[in-house]
């Protein structure tokens, strides 16, 4: 679907008038001065750009439109190709600038300040990395001892930067070139994988077949520095003329923070800020360096320059404008797309996703008739598209209608793993103390007695040691972690510690899956008899219903949308309601309330929220009024 509109947006007139002006850019410092763009048509530019092999640089004025743009081009397909610079920590930038180095092109995000930040050398980086291939022979001894060389710290887990652990034939490291830590297996002197993992589970999850090792990079001078065109191979730079020209004046006031404070009284200087503190941040604004709009212009980069106020004379009106503001307005909206299809506009309204495009087509066809019949006619489209602006295209009669914009949400600036990982382990055993009671599955109760290294065959491998009753003793390989846990009671008593070599835990375990089994017959017992009574049945969802679902500010995550359908299911069944919904927080639990709530109402019922505390009653007062 995102391939078929990219490919739709391309032949309207707008696009193939901006692309063919782009083709005239051919050598650096020339510069293209067009109109002002939506934000997402920024991003739909700069992945055609990709495609053709250039390489683009878009500048915002704050850090949300840079996560936004990020998250957009990662939706929309390209995320292995988009980088953003959202944080300027030395550490950061040298990963950010290893992983633009392994690329030949992409699509660059940042901030304006990124103009003016001295980088390290190319060279620099390049020297002070090291590339680990699978399946070569890198001496298992000499990596420790490089590691030791580049001053990164040994512990027992990687958790940062510059960190490394070594167990058996396994070396963990955090290089400061790569955003996730990576566990190397050895076989001899011959590496066998190599695969990222996890910091927090310790799990390894993507296999790869290289990997960075670099040596911290600080003290970046003005005599040993560069910037970021060094990096990028003459690049299209996507860029403001209202922020170019006033980048300086941006820097001098800190972005508006502690700004003109000699201009401040003495005594409310002391009030508003901690004089050390003050002077320190004023004295990292002053050692930035200020650099002029005819040197950036001077730099080997090609320039699309948004001119809002039509001060240059040759400026390019591609006439891509914004839609206009709904809010949630289904009045305005109707007269709107009216307007639009009475004038034979090809109308597109994006959703996130299918669950939101089901909604949005629901909601419009029971909203108006003649909503309806345009839908069905083809008028209006509902396609999933997760763009966070819509914009029209006069000439070519297209509008697009972002629902993002439809009902005022916020788009998303991070994207939310899919994969799931058990609670940590790694943690919970760096929290151990020597003389904690631990279980391991198969023996029993024991005492932990800290880690030692056991040899077998030729390796050593570090174990962790459990003490038992009678003189007993384990050890248990830190790869079968997952087999012991640490002891917890209710009432902190002091466990009896299992024999090895007896019945005992085995009947212990025994007796407790014989009173498992009881406590489910009478849970079964009990749900029987609760399907055979009559409560009262909900009718579906009204127009009003959708409404409020489709408005939520957030994208429902997988697990949301399926436990909302199955509270309304067990609404609308005639069978007495028994449902508990569990979930960490910020999770989602509260939202699924307040749908089930309105659901409740809308069929003249009461509902009655109960919450422990009289703070989290006012918090839920405050959500369910937001959103009702």
């Amino acid at each position: 679907m995102s391939t078929e509109l990219i490919e739709r947006f391309n032949k309207l007139s707008s696009f193939e008038k901006f692309y063919s002006e782009v083709k005239k850019l051919n050598q650096p410092k020339e510069k293209l001065f067009i109109s002002p763009l939506p934000d997402s048509v920024k991003s739909l530019f700069a992945i055609d750009l990709l495609n053709s092999r250039e390489s683009a640089l878009l500048l915002f004025p704050n850090l949300k439109l840079v996560n936004e743009t990020r998250v957009e081009i990662d939706i929309l397909g390209y995320g292995k190709d988009v980088i953003a610079i959202d944080n300027f920590h030395e550490d950061v930038i040298q990963e950010k600038l290893t992983e633009i180095n392994q690329k030949e092109n992409v699509i660059l995000v940042s901030t304006y300040e990124l103009l003016s930040t001295r980088l390290p050398q190319k060279e620099a980086i390049n020297k002070n990395t090291t590339v680990i291939q699978t399946g070569t022979e890198f001496n298992y001894d000499d990596l420790i001892e490089y590691l030791n060389l580049l001053n990164y710290d040994k512990d027992r887990f990687v958790d940062g930067p510059g960190s490394f652990a070594v167990r058996g034939s396994i070396i963990d490291f955090w290089s400061f070139s790569e955003k996730q830590p990576c566990r190397l297996e050895y076989d001899g002197d011959f590496i066998e994988s190599i695969r990222y993992f996890d910091p927090d589970t310790q799990r390894s999850s993507k296999r790869i077949e290289t990997v960075t090792l670099a040596k911290s990079i600080q003290d970046v001078t003005e005599e040993n520095s560069s910037d970021i065109f060094d990096y990028l191979n003459n690049p299209l730079v996507f860029a403001s003329l209202y922020e170019i020209e006033n980048l300086n004046k941006n820097q001098s006031n800190g972005n508006g923070k502690k700004s003109n404070l000699d201009d401040i009284d003495e005594e409310l200087k002391e009030e508003l800020f901690v004089s050390d503190e003050g002077e320190e941040e004023v004295e990292e604004e002053k050692k930035k360096p200020v650099i002029s709009k005819e040197e950036l212009y001077g730099k080997a980069a090609r320039w699309i320059i948004q001119d809002e106020l039509s001060h240059i004379e040759n400026r390019i009106d591609l006439k891509i404008n914004e839609i206009p503001l709904i809010n949630s307005n289904f009045d305005l909206l109707f007269t709107v797309l009216s307007t639009y299809a009475d004038k034979n506009y090809e109308i597109v309204i994006t959703a996130e996703n299918e669950l939101q495009a089901r909604r949005l087509n629901d909601l419009l066809s029971e909203f108006k008739v003649e909503l309806r019949n345009l839908i069905e006619k083809g008028v209006i489209k509902i396609m999933v598209f997760a763009i966070k602006q819509g914009f029209l295209a006069k000439e070519d009669k297209f509008v697009v209608f972002s629902d993002y914009q439809l009902f005022n949400k916020p788009y998303r600036t991070k994207i939310t793993s899919k994969q799931r990982y058990k609670k940590t382990r790694a943690k919970e055993f760096a929290s151990l103390k020597i003389g904690d009671y631990v279980v391991h599955e198969h023996y029993g109760i024991g005492r932990y007695a800290g880690l030692e290294n056991i040899k077998i065959g030729e390796v050593d491998q570090e174990s962790i040691k459990i003490l038992y009753a009678e003189g007993g003793v384990v050890y248990v390989n830190l790869n079968y972690l997952s087999l012991v846990k640490k002891f917890s009671s209710n009432d902190n008593a002091q466990p009896k510690l299992s024999v090895l070599g007896s019945n005992e835990w085995k009947l212990t375990k025994k007796k407790v899956k014989s009173k498992i089994k009881d406590a489910a017959r009478d849970l079964i017992q009990l749900y029987a008899k609760r399907k055979a009574s009559e409560g009262y049945k909900f009718n579906a969802d009204t127009v009003w219903q959708k409404e409020l679902e489709a408005s939520f500010l957030y994208e429902d995550t997988v697990d949301q949308a399926k436990v909302t359908e199955e509270v309304k299911g067990d609404m609308e069944s005639p069978n007495p309601m028994d449902r508990l919904v569990c979930g960490d927080v910020g999770f989602g639990k509260t939202e699924i309330a307040v749908r089930a709530a309105f659901k409740a109402v809308s069929d003249g019922k009461q509902v009655a929220l109960l919450v422990p505390t009289t703070i989290l009653s006012e918090q839920h007062y405050n959500t369910f009024k937001d959103r009702l």
